[in-house]
């Protein structure tokens, strides 16, 4: 009985394999650069060869392997099987990966979203473990999601559920990169904690962040707020506050078990949650956010490899 599936964590810099147990457990994992510059043939060809190489050294024999599940970054065209963009893969546009990957391995292959893939995980074997309704939101450069119902990604009418970045907040906010004004992601993403700062400093806010002005990250931010800069800190707040807006808006509209949070921001830990669990219980009815579990992800490191294998599970 094959009992392994790979899951095939596909990012713009490296390409993560494991093979994957049925009961959500990595039994042996592989790591390579992901070398998009050389196009698409030569990723799907690199996403065999290192999925090979897993095997090879867990020592248990391909016939013990039921199939791949990828998670790519970008939007994917669900029922065929093909990348149409993804902004990590320059060039990659219409790119037919399930069936590339297929006829180089072998074996079936499921294709999704990275963010739908790591909320999957999330909700089989990580913080939504037992449930079976989960969000999450990729707190990083910007905020991107996923959406578990009933424990199936819910894809939405054209496959691009869980853009939950782009919920708006403020319709005279500021300007996000999408385009449109006032979206979560323009107030919450490690993007606009550093403008926030910039303004901050512009104002004449006293921080010891004012010489680090031209390369601020969001780490710095955390790092100073750590060392108690008012400043930082209060930034940290605000983007809290932020969150649970959004958090509560996807209560009053979901009401899933579980909301999580991933990405770098969500390092902040308490700094981030206890303002924003604030600002939720204040905008939720507590019919709504009775007995759902708000907190961090539980997998970080593994997500996009157990929920692309998980992908397959349930393909």
């Amino acid at each position: 009985m094959k009992e392994l599936v790979f899951g095939v964590d596909l990012g713009g810099t490296n390409i993560k394999v494991g093979l994957v147990s049925a009961e959500g457990t990595i039994v042996h994992r592989h790591q390579a650069e992901t070398l998009g510059e050389r196009g698409p043939a030569a990723v799907a060809e690199r996403i065999c060869q290192t999925a090979r190489q897993c095997v090879e050294a867990a020592d248990v024999g391909p016939d013990a392997v039921a199939g791949i599940g990828v998670g790519s970054p970008g939007t994917i065209d669900l029922e065929n099987g093909v990348v149409l963009f993804s902004p990590n893969l320059p060039g990659w546009d219409d790119i037919p990966l399930r069936r590339m990957i297929e006829d180089d391995i072998g074996l079936p292959c499921a294709l999704d979203n990275d963010a739908n893939v790591a909320a999957l995980a999330e909700q089989w074997a990580g913080a939504g473990r037992g449930a079976s309704s989960l969000v999450l939101l990729t707190l990083g450069t910007g905020i991107g999601g996923g959406i578990v119902l009933d424990g199936r990604v819910w894809h939405g009418a054209n496959g691009v559920a869980g853009e939950i970045g782009h919920m708006s907040i403020n319709p005279d906010g500021p300007r996000c990169g999408c385009g449109n004004l006032g979206c979560l992601e323009a107030y919450a993403s490690a993007t606009a904690m550093v403008r926030r700062m910039h303004q901050a400093i512009q104002s004449g806010r006293e921080t010891s962040l004012a010489p680090r002005l031209d390369d601020l990250t969001a780490q710095d931010i955390h790092k100073a707020a750590l060392a108690g800069d008012k400043a930082a800190r209060d930034n940290i707040e605000a983007t809290g506050r932020y969150l649970g807006v959004g958090v509560s808006n996807i209560m009053h509209i979901l009401n899933p078990q579980v909301i999580a949070f991933s990405g770098g921001v969500a390092a902040a830990g308490d700094m981030l949650m206890e303002p924003l669990l604030d600002e939720m219980e204040k905008r939720t009815l507590e019919a709504s956010r009775r007995d759902v579990k708000v907190c961090f992800a539980e997998l970080p490191r593994d997500a996009g490899v157990i929920g692309a294998a998980r992908c397959f599970m349930l393909r």
